[in-house]
């Protein structure tokens, strides 16, 4: 995402400025040869939240996206106080464009603590492997002020494939994001089911996966679906158990608050916390298939 974004920024004539809480990370993100010229370090949040107008982010989980956030908005308020003082020129209010995965409350905590300090607050969670944040094919959810929208339109669109605008109420995006999620730890934990009562009878998994791709022949799910089957759990710069857990805990959490049974979700909740407990919690999260297959009698 951050190497789209500086294509698209460079375009304009300007560098992307980029701060991570981990130092080794802006250094390599910065050597990468797509982004040498076009990435300028900031020293702090506070530096980012002071030159930038529009700041994206994207954390693992609330409590980080709740730290960011409050240090930005502290700028925010001091960038606004500062505006137009003396000679200086006016600025435009600072837009937070949050690409995290997190609850709706916490998007609503922080849209309206944004707006006190001054500044515009835009959900905008993605859904896509790195491949496709590589290749600029993402799927975004964009939510949030009308007018902070349509600044941030051109830079969103540098992004992925389509992006979704799901009204001026910022918490819809988190909402339509856990919708993604579900829909995909379901397909996974029905591909884990399928393929171990196929296996338990039987029928090998590449047998199995040849009668998926028939009936379902979709990127994701063979994706998905020849992970399991040939015990590829690396996660990479994917998505791990531990970050499965989370998200599966928000769905739950927003089923419960809207009075919603996610019976599906509570079975894959189960088996990704036994998949954790089996030490796998830094695998991909289509791990949850090794807690099936135990759960059944058979290796891991």
């Amino acid at each position: 995402m951050a190497t789209n974004l500086a294509k698209y920024v460079s375009s304009l004539g300007d560098t992307l400025r980029v701060w991570n809480r981990d130092g080794a990370k802006t250094a390599a993100l910065m050597a990468e040869e797509a982004n040498v010229g076009r990435m300028t370090p900031v020293p702090s949040l506070a530096d980012l939240g002071l030159q930038c107008s529009i700041i994206f982010t994207m954390l693992s989980h609330d409590t980080a996206v709740r730290e960011v956030m409050t240090a930005l908005c502290s700028a925010a308020a001091a960038r606004t106080r500062w505006s137009g003082e003396g000679d200086a020129p006016a600025r435009p209010a600072c837009i937070m464009v949050d690409c995290s995965t997190v609850s709706p409350d916490t998007t609503r905590e922080l849209s309206a603590a944004a707006e006190h300090c001054g500044a515009l607050y835009v959900a905008c969670p993605v859904l896509g492997r790195p491949d496709a944040a590589a290749a600029a094919k993402l799927l975004l959810f964009c939510a949030g002020p009308d007018a902070a929208k349509q600044r941030i339109a051109p830079f969103v669109r540098s992004l992925g494939r389509k992006v979704i605008d799901l009204s001026g109420d910022a918490s819809k995006a988190n909402i339509m994001k856990l919708l993604a999620n579900f829909h995909l730890v379901s397909l996974i934990e029905l591909l884990s089911e399928g393929m171990t009562l196929a296996e338990k009878n039987g029928i090998g998994r590449q047998t199995y996966m040849s009668f998926i791709d028939e009936i379902l022949p979709v990127p994701i799910v063979h994706g998905y679906g020849s992970r399991m089957a040939s015990d590829s759990f690396d996660a990479g710069l994917g998505f791990t158990v531990t970050l499965g857990l989370k998200d599966v805990n928000l769905m739950r959490k927003l089923g419960e608050d809207s009075e919603t049974p996610l019976p599906l979700a509570d079975v894959a909740y189960q088996h990704l916390l036994a998949a954790k407990a089996a030490g796998l919690a830094d695998k991909d999260w289509a791990a949850l298939a090794v807690a099936t297959r135990r759960a059944a009698g058979l290796d891991g």
